[in-house]
């Protein structure tokens, strides 16, 4: 899948120094908030603007998301569900073990469609090979 180039800008402008300062703001905030923060809560606190209505065009909540991935990277407990929309700083293991389970589901459904695409490419290579064909 290729990436759009307004995507390509904004890790450059991560990967050139700007993600870690991100990573220690979205930090704060989140340390400040025991019950957690929105995502539109996240940029009001680390950007200091108003995020977008949709949140799909706003590129300071991708910034976010890659902010919160890579310090969940780095062994951060910052607790998400999709049942409830934000992200906290959580220790309890129970809510750790929750999130943890909804992403071993999210890989078991992931790797249920991979292994459907390799099967149907597979199947789809043998038949056009057969015939002299090229994919």
């Amino acid at each position: 899948m290729s990436r759009t180039l307004e995507y390509e800008k904004l890790l450059v402008e991560l990967y050139a120094g700007e993600l870690p300062v991100l990573e220690l703001k979205i930090l704060e905030a989140l340390l400040q908030a025991p019950k957690g923060l929105t995502r539109k809560g996240l940029i009001r606190i680390v950007f200091k603007e108003e995020p977008q209505t949709n949140l799909g065009n706003d590129t300071r909540d991708r910034k976010i998301r890659k902010g919160i991935e890579s310090l969940r990277n780095m062994g951060i407990p910052i607790v998400s569900t999709s049942g409830k929309a934000g992200y906290k700083l959580d220790t309890n293991p129970e809510n750790i073990e929750c999130m943890i389970k909804e992403w071993e589901s999210r890989i078991a459904r992931l790797q249920h469609r991979v292994d459907a695409a390799q099967h149907y490419y597979s199947f789809f290579a043998r038949n056009f090979d057969n015939n002299g064909n090229k994919l």
